[in-house]
């Protein structure tokens, strides 16, 4: 696989999938605020991670809500060799949803992709520091 590439076999895809982690899944906030990410630690034959990317209708149009994601699935493709290695080393397969939380087309009608490559790179070292059992508390959410 290569080191910076995003595959098919790296996408949430499953519904069932999707609605465990919506009704297990712990949340995880960035570190404005402005986005977040339900996650779920499990014990796996086969590690790793996994991600999907959902944004609300209420946060804008369909041009805005397609670039924040694009956006979100770059700045993760970028930063996440740190979480998979150490999900490969305990491992555990964890599955990842990104979410707006603050952000909407209305406050912010230019995306740029540092300041939310910044807040996805906080969301990725919270769940690595709790893959790595390094944080306080039972799978409760992070702020």
């Amino acid at each position: 696989m290569k080191l910076f590439s995003l595959s098919k076999y790296e996408r949430i895809k499953e519904k069932k999938n999707i609605q465990l982690l919506i009704q297990d899944g712990s949340s995880v906030f960035s570190s404005k605020n402005s986005l977040k990410a339900i996650y779920l630690i499990q014990d796996s034959n086969e590690p790793g991670v996994k991600i999907a990317v959902g944004i609300s209708r209420k946060a804008g149009k369909a041009v805005w809500r397609n670039k924040l994601k694009r956006i979100i699935r770059d700045a993760y493709r970028l930063n996440k060799n740190p979480l998979v290695k150490s999900a490969q080393q305990k491992n555990k397969q964890v599955l990842i949803l990104f979410t707006s939380y603050s952000y909407n087309e209305q406050n912010n009608k230019k995306l740029h992709f540092n300041e939310i490559a910044e807040e996805v790179k906080s969301l990725l070292n919270k769940i690595e520091k709790r893959i790595l059992g390094k944080s306080k508390g039972n799978q409760q959410s992070i702020r």
